[in-house]
């Protein structure tokens, strides 16, 4: 495939100013692309203008949206780059050459210094960044970040200082490197803005951590704490997930040793993703809720309801979907329980045998002109209750159950299962989304044992993480060999 300057020049070398300038502009986005395929570009209907830019590139959505302004240059050598640095500084612009520079001159360099929320480089300078491979989420924001913080001088040889950090970055954290990491540390600070460098930098002592170093040993700018804060996750969260997949299950579960619901909520809206799976599933001890609205969905046109479930944020709330049916999460109570969608509750006989694998601690009952609810009084519960069966038959045909509050195997966490509103709910603190999705599948669904045990090696990532065993190793969750 052609360089990008080779692209350049074949483009400016066409008998239309009009198809030269649309294939230059195709040329510049596809690269800046490339370095951030998150990046959302607005081309311009101008070309090297004054004071319109070219491009104009956009990151992130609602409150976190933000933006940063292209100019096209032949050359960024002085003067002509002092005036325009001089007139367009107030937006933090990106200067971006197009042509080689036949002379090198330390003019812009010493120019740029004065301007120092802006960036100045070349096509050819981005070209070779993009190409470097990125093993670990360091290098992806890094690359990244040179479009969204970069500033300075980043041509010539300070570009091949940042290139060469680019390039030895993932080795030098998969080793332990300290020399390595401790440069990298500084180029970001001389090249990014403070907002990019602090973000990279605390992502490279998770990395750090996650390959056995001490967070004490690493060779960053100031001490930190071992694990981001709530403001730090809220911060950088959007960032990762917005990154190419990012397989190193460790790597998410040190960065998310303080993660709550009130994080992923605050996303906002996120689509299902590989980065979000990852995420919630390495940290389900963490991530807890008050309680779940569990609907089926219509499906749509696309929808493949054999896939593997996933993770999703919409309206500022945590989502789960399997197949057809639909978890929505919330902290409060109160947010589910006026729900106007019922569903058909199930009569004793339908899931007896799936409570069979939990402590009953109460049931309601419910037929025409009646309604019973009984209550344990005893720490065994009502497993062994003679006459639930007598009552049941007593109540008719036409008896259904309303809710059943369970105690989940092995914990001191009680959960009510309301069939009437869709709806499961911790009776006392938050529990485990987890666990609140599984009793979903299993009583307000009645999911095939296949599906139960497709969810579990979904959120375990394949029996990576032991959610569903105790400290003896074993199961904490119920046994699916019942049915």
């Amino acid at each position: 495939m052609e360089t990008i300057d080779a692209q350049i020049q074949s483009a400016l070398h066409q008998a239309s100013p009009e198809a030269a300038m649309r294939d230059v502009k195709h040329a510049v986005a596809r690269e800046l692309q490339s370095l951030d395929p998150k990046t959302e570009i607005k081309s311009t209907d101008y070309f090297n203008h004054t004071f319109i830019p070219d491009f104009v590139l956009n990151w992130g959505s609602g409150a976190n949206r933000s933006s940063r302004d292209v100019y096209l240059r032949f050359s960024i050598d002085a003067p002509l780059i002092q005036r325009d640095l001089k007139s367009l500084r107030d937006e933090s612009p990106a200067f971006i050459a197009i042509a080689r520079s036949p002379h090198e001159s330390r003019d812009p360099e010493a120019i740029s210094y004065d301007y120092d929320d802006c960036l100045l480089s070349s096509t050819s300078t981005l070209e070779s960044i993009t190409l470097e491979g990125a093993q670990t989420p360091v290098t992806q924001m890094l690359k990244a970040s040179l479009l969204q913080g970069g500033k300075g001088y980043l041509v010539g040889p300070n570009a091949s200082v940042v290139q060469q950090a680019v390039s030895a970055t993932d080795s030098a954290l998969l080793r332990l490197d300290e020399s390595t990491v401790a440069t990298t540390v500084q180029v970001m600070h001389e090249h990014l803005s403070p907002a990019f460098s602090s973000k990279i930098e605390r992502v490279m002592q998770v990395m750090w951590v996650s390959q056995g170093g001490s967070p004490g040993e690493f060779p960053g700018t100031r001490d930190r704490e071992p694990s981001l804060s709530a403001a730090e996750l809220s911060e950088i969260i959007p960032f990762l997930l917005g990154l190419e997949e990012v397989s190193n299950s460790e790597f998410w579960r040190n960065l998310g040793e303080n993660l709550t619901l009130q994080h992923l909520q605050e996303l906002a809206h996120w689509p299902k993703g590989r980065n979000l799976d990852l995420l919630v599933n390495a940290n389900l001890d963490r991530v807890r809720a008050r309680g779940a609205a569990v609907d089926e969905v219509q499906p749509d046109l696309f929808d493949d309801l054999s896939s593997p479930p996933h993770w999703e944020v919409k309206d500022n709330h945590l989502h789960l979907r399997h197949g057809e049916v639909d978890f929505k999460f919330v902290d409060d109570r109160r947010k589910i329980a006026h729900r106007t969608q019922q569903a058909l509750a199930p009569r004793w006989a339908d899931i007896e045998r799936r409570l069979d694998r939990y402590g009953i601690e109460g049931i309601e009952f419910t037929s025409p002109g009646s309604k019973t609810r009984i209550e344990s009084s005893t720490n065994e519960g009502l497993r062994d209750y003679a006459n639930m069966q007598a009552l049941s038959e007593a109540l008719g045909e036409s008896a259904r159950v309303i809710a059943v509050e369970l105690r989940w195997p092995d914990s001191s966490h009680n959960i009510e299962v309301d069939f009437d509103r869709s709806a499961v709910e911790s009776v006392g603190s938050d529990i485990g989304i987890h666990v609140l999705a599984y009793l979903g599948l299993d009583l307000l669904q009645q999911a095939s044992r296949k599906k139960l045990t497709l969810f579990q090696r979904f959120v375990t990532a394949n029996d990576q993480f032991p959610w569903w065993r105790n400290k003896r190793g074993r199961l904490e969750g119920p046994t699916l060999n019942t049915y």
